[in-house]
């Protein structure tokens, strides 16, 4: 409608649930587009605009004031409106959610629970006391159904609310399930983080759309703590596999073995859930070593440190140098080259999407190189942040 539009998001990112390299893809589309995103900052005051009586003056906290709006959305995010419930002696959280069973029982006799107000069973990490609350349609529906049946003395125990959720943005899809880097970190637990970015179907197809795909999980037995996907096509349906994956308790190592729907319109016969699920597979398995996104500029200041870029030269002239002073050796050079680089360093290899780069770290580490890293999700999950 040619509308100037403003977003402010108190947090320092768009879209909590997603991590920061997952969440930067929206809203550099959303700038792109020309919306003015604004990341950690607050709304500070409302005025009537002296210019238009009917405009509102927006006051940030940062001091900032944005230009004369003719309209003001308020996405708060969701509160549980329990008040009735805590009069009525009913048990709820402190943050005001009902307290439930596993059965969607509430503290008092025959009253049962359901839907965005309740907190429920965190089934991902380790804890079976570890809850949350999630405000989804879909787990409410079914925890309508699963009530229903305990009225009438099933006893069915609800399993718990994985998180699966997508959201369009524009002509981008982003979808996720399970918990996200930040919890995990929060939670202190073992933890890895593998990035890749294969086309939505077959290549040779037109039409295929890069999908920005993330796993996490635990690098000690493999155990899926959840995904993260951006893109075009056939970003939902990935997600829905990974949710799927994780109810049946499978690991990485189910999921690069999956047997998935494959024709060239509509997927790949190495399907992204699969390619994910077979790094995740290398890192559990010790054959590779990763450097994540966030610990690239540190480590490539620090003089026992080399960064190995083994893209093509053309590559990088019509991109540019991952960090300042990265050797560029192209992987299929590399065998004849082993002695440019230093056995007495650190090595971290990149290359565009990881692929190359893993190639490249088992040549390195089968010819005596004992440090020797991937970036993961290489030049293409680095560059989405760290520049324009």
């Amino acid at each position: 409608r040619g509308m100037k539009v403003s977003i402010v998001e108190m947090l320092p990112q768009l879209l909590g649930p997603l991590d920061e390299e997952m969440a930067i893809l929206l809203q550099k589309d959303l700038e792109r587009r020309g919306v003015d995103v604004i990341t950690g900052d607050g709304i500070s005051e409302f005025s009537p605009a002296e210019s238009d009586a009917e405009s509102t003056t927006v006051l940030l906290k940062s001091g900032k004031q944005l230009p004369p709006a003719h309209m003001v959305i308020l996405g708060l995010g969701v509160r549980p409106d329990t008040d009735i419930i805590k009069q009525a002696g009913i048990e709820c959280t402190r943050r005001g959610h009902i307290v439930v069973d596993d059965q969607l029982r509430t503290s008092a006799p025959n009253v049962w629970a359901v839907g965005d107000a309740i907190e429920v069973r965190n089934p991902i990490l380790s804890d079976p006391n570890e809850k949350w609350a999630v405000a989804l349609a879909g787990p409410a529906n079914r925890q309508g159904r699963l009530v229903a049946d305990n009225i009438y003395g099933r006893g069915t125990a609800y399993k718990g609310t994985y998180g699966a959720s997508v959201v369009r943005v524009f002509d981008l899809m982003a979808a996720c399930v399970g918990v996200n880097e930040k919890i995990l970190k929060a939670k202190n637990l073992p933890h890895a983080a593998v990035h890749v970015h294969p086309g939505s179907h077959a290549g040779y197809f037109p039409g295929a759309k890069s999908i920005n795909f993330k796993l996490l999980f635990n690098p000690e037995d493999g155990h899926i703590y959840g995904a993260q996907a951006v893109g075009e096509d056939g970003v939902e349906k990935r997600i829905d596999v990974v949710s799927t994956a994780m109810q049946g308790n499978l690991t990485v190592d189910d999921l690069a073995d999956l047997e998935l729907c494959y024709a060239p319109p509509v997927g790949s016969a190495k399907d992204p859930v699969n390619m994910a699920g077979m790094v995740a597979q290398n890192v559990v398995a010790g054959l590779v070593k990763q450097i994540d996104w966030k610990e690239l500029e540190n480590a490539s200041a620090d003089p026992d440190a080399v960064v190995l870029d083994v893209r093509n030269p053309g590559e990088i002239s019509s991109t540019r140098n991952i960090v300042e002073g990265a050797i560029n050796i192209p992987l299929n050079d590399l065998r004849g080259k082993l002695k440019e680089i230093p056995h007495d360093k650190r090595i971290i290899v990149a290359c565009y999407s990881g692929q190359r780069a893993y190639y490249a770290c088992r040549i390195l580490s089968q010819n005596g190189f004992e440090r020797v890293e991937n970036l993961s999700g290489a030049y293409k999950t680095y560059s989405s942040i760290k520049f324009d």
